[in-house]
């Protein structure tokens, strides 16, 4: 009746604590399924897809247009947003893992609603208790499905089957996660990487003045004087080596160096519009033109057109209940859930033509789990004036703050209220060569001005912690 992913011997709360604390999750969502949710019918977790990747690592696309035409808000012919998990797995009652590649989530705009589907393991198993002709069977077996994450972003899934009185009553404790009322968000305890990370960041970087330098692939201290010294040597000083980690992480946290208040939050490239369809044409109509080379320059900040480039940044989407598919600016005082469908961060023309537009797959991608956490250390470069470093190639020294800022708990609909509002503007360095395409740059830079104050829009809880 039952099979190795079936847990129905768990008797209290804390029974699912202890064994994801034991695979490294940090939290989870848990929801009491009910009748329809099954392996042949989806099931609903929650309204707000980028809620769940904000905790869950997952990569997102755009799917086959909707056919519906229920509840009114539906249009047909939408797109329809869908987001697989980059690392979901089903946890066994011998805590055995079982990988799943195709489990997603598919976001509904018109309702708004984010259904899971695709349970199945690489192996061909998947709970018993899935099953449709289970529920059809045991109609009245109460079930709990609970996704744990770790810091990374990684889904380890808990079937748990028919259990106590007491871990039901406990369960209606568990708080409901972000104004959802079905799903509920469990917090496990155990040594976290912010931990961790404080205890590093104590130990090797507060107040310390260091040689400007790198570590490589190898691990050997190479000397570095580039305009990224400061970030380089606190990974140096970390222990994380070149190219370890491409966005910069330790322990599942975003770590950000830095000399200057005014700085770069993240550099998405435009995957819409004139930019993408060609580069060149983009350059030379929008542009200006120095010794034969294009260029792109000027701030581009919501609500008004850069003076440089003649281009206005704007935020646009389709809202629920519009009975077309025609796009209107968004609006930062309605949720994002009811905003998500068509939506767009683009730059356009007087004419209304658009140069360049970040889908939100694009957006979703590039700000999510691993920005959940960031800490923000500022630095100083200066000259060397030890000599026999400088014959050595360290010509540069780092001098770390005493404090770093510690923020936790974004969002996309944080992000994208930052940009509709003007916190968050684009600054970008584009150039264009036509004679020596290998001097051609593609550089957006999405940026803040003090992130001493603007922390406080795109983090739920933002700290200065002495190290």
């Amino acid at each position: 009746m039952y099979n190795v992913l079936d847990h129905v011997d768990l008797k209290t709360i804390s029974d699912l604590q202890n064994i994801l604390k034991s695979q490294g999750c940090d939290k989870a969502l848990i929801k009491k399924l009910g009748r329809n949710n099954n392996d042949k019918q989806q099931i609903y977790f929650h309204h707000d897809a980028s809620l769940l990747n904000a905790i869950f690592d997952m990569t997102f696309s755009t799917r086959e247009a909707s056919q519906s035409n229920k509840h009114g808000g539906s249009v047909k012919g939408k797109k329809i947003l869908s987001a697989v998990f980059n690392d979901f797995q089903w946890l066994g009652t011998d805590n055995s893992l079982h990988r799943v590649a195709t489990c997603k989530g598919v976001l509904y705009a018109q309702y708004p609603e984010v259904r899971l589907s695709g349970f199945k393991a690489d192996t061909g198993l998947m709970p018993k208790t899935m099953s449709i002709d289970y529920v059809k069977e045991n109609p009245d077996v109460d079930r709990y499905l609970a996704i744990g994450a770790t810091a990374e972003g990684k889904a380890i899934a808990v079937m748990i089957v028919d259990p106590s009185s007491q871990f039901k009553t406990e369960f209606l404790a568990i708080p409901f996660f972000s104004n959802s009322k079905i799903c509920r968000l469990l917090n496990v305890e155990q040594s976290s990487g912010s931990q961790k990370l404080l205890a590093l960041l104590k130990k090797n970087i507060g107040g310390r003045n260091v040689k400007g330098c790198r570590l490589d692939t190898e691990g050997n201290t190479l000397p570095f004087t580039g305009t990224q010294v400061h970030g380089y040597t606190l990974e140096h000083e970390l222990g994380i080596k070149t190219n370890a980690s491409k966005d910069g992480d330790i322990f599942g946290i975003e770590l950000k160096c830095f000399t200057n208040k005014k700085l770069t939050l993240f550099t998405p490239e435009p995957d819409g519009g004139l930019y993408s369809e060609s580069f060149a044409d983009f350059m030379k109509k929008y542009g200006y033109e120095k010794e034969a080379v294009y260029r792109l320059t000027g701030l581009h900040r919501a609500g008004s057109i850069s003076e440089k480039s003649g281009l206005s940044l704007r935020v646009l989407c389709t809202p629920k209940g519009s009975k077309s598919n025609e796009v209107t600016d968004y609006d930062p005082d309605r949720p994002l859930s009811h905003q998500i469908d068509n939506l767009n961060v683009v730059l356009s023309d007087e004419e209304n033509n658009i140069a360049a537009s970040w889908s939100v797959e694009r957006l979703l991608n590039n700000w999510g789990v691993k920005h959940n956490e960031s800490v923000y250390v500022p630095a100083k470069v200066i000259d060397n004036d030890i000599q026999e470093e400088c014959d050595a190639g360290f010509t540069r020294r780092v001098i770390f703050g005493a404090e770093v800022l510690w923020c936790k708990r974004t969002s996309l609909e944080r992000m994208i209220r930052s940009i509709a509002s003007g916190i968050i503007f684009l600054d970008p360095a584009p150039k264009y060569d036509p004679d020596n395409p290998k001097n051609n740059k593609r550089r957006s830079q999405w940026r803040i001005n003090n992130i001493y104050r603007d922390s406080h829009y795109l983090y739920e809880e933002v700290k200065e912690v002495d190290i």
